[in-house]
């Protein structure tokens, strides 16, 4: 059986360097610099100029943006004969492997088990419907799935059931906390890392990664918080986007800024 912490596990391919550009949200009365790194057509994950990596909703950008990232996506990365990425994902699950497989493997689980009675499986296939058995930090990760053109698996993701606003820093940072341990024990010393985002650097319907490591199949980790309406919670990615590290405070092309050993600045705060 694999590690327990192979549940933190994120997965990923290189992203060729871009341009920082202005990104506006969906109503155009703000905007933002950063860096675009890919889109699976839903999403888009871009690195703020202070190396904060953010994925969003590719609905919640101004329809000029969302034109701009469709027409960088390349065709091939979509296409229903395009090959899955392959290598471990979570648990037992590997990347590729289809709806059925997932299911079966999910099952038989030592690391999870239902969230619900599975009645609503048909209704709303996996998503939400089964969590870590123990609690990391004193909350249950609920696990999401992606999937490939082909059908299969390309992405799981982690995250806790969302709270207010007042509650985001007493109920989630010990479980970001407990993750940051439990994925150094795994993976070592972080390629980026930064403190405990702000709740008022948050964007509704964004991904806020504080940070990223490295598995041995070249896979990428990511750990953040996110924001979606008024709830808050802690999201672990395990996608199939290699991302590039850069020091949290430090923008990109500033010399040393992609050498994981140099040291990692408090990050300035950011309001979109």
């Amino acid at each position: 059986m694999r590690p327990l912490l192979l549940l933190l596990v994120l997965a990923s391919s290189m992203a060729a360097p871009a341009a920082m550009r202005a990104w506006r949200n969906l109503e155009g009365t703000r905007s933002f610099q950063a860096e675009y790194l890919s889109s699976d057509g839903a999403r888009v994950t871009l690195k703020r100029r202070d190396g904060r990596i953010i994925t969003l909703s590719i609905r919640k950008l101004h329809t000029g943006d969302q034109a701009w990232v469709r027409s960088n996506v390349a065709p091939k990365d979509l296409a229903a004969d395009a090959p899955p990425p392959k290598g471990a994902a979570f648990d037992q699950l590997e990347f590729g492997d289809d709806r059925n497989t997932v299911e079966k493997k999910l099952k038989v689980s030592l690391l999870v088990t239902s969230a619900g009675d599975g009645i609503f499986l048909g209704r709303t296939g996996l998503n939400g419907i089964y969590k870590t058995k123990a609690t990391i930090g004193g909350l249950h990760c609920f696990l999401f799935f992606d999937w490939h053109k082909s059908g299969g698996l390309r992405e799981v993701t982690l995250q806790t059931q969302p709270v207010s606003k007042g509650q985001y820093i007493t109920s989630l940072r010990g479980n970001w906390a407990e993750l940051i341990d439990l994925l150094g024990k795994l993976h070592g010393r972080p390629v980026q890392a930064a403190g405990f985002p702000d709740v008022d650097e948050l964007q509704d319907g964004a991904i806020l990664g504080s940070h990223l490591w490295y598995t041995e199949e070249g896979h990428s980790v990511i750990l953040g918080t996110g924001q979606e309406g008024s709830g808050y919670n802690v999201v672990v990615r395990i996608t199939s986007e290699r991302i590039r590290p850069v020091p949290i405070g430090v923008p990109a092309g500033t010399p040393g800024a992609n050498d994981p050993d140099s040291p990692l600045p408090k990050p300035a705060n950011f309001q979109p």
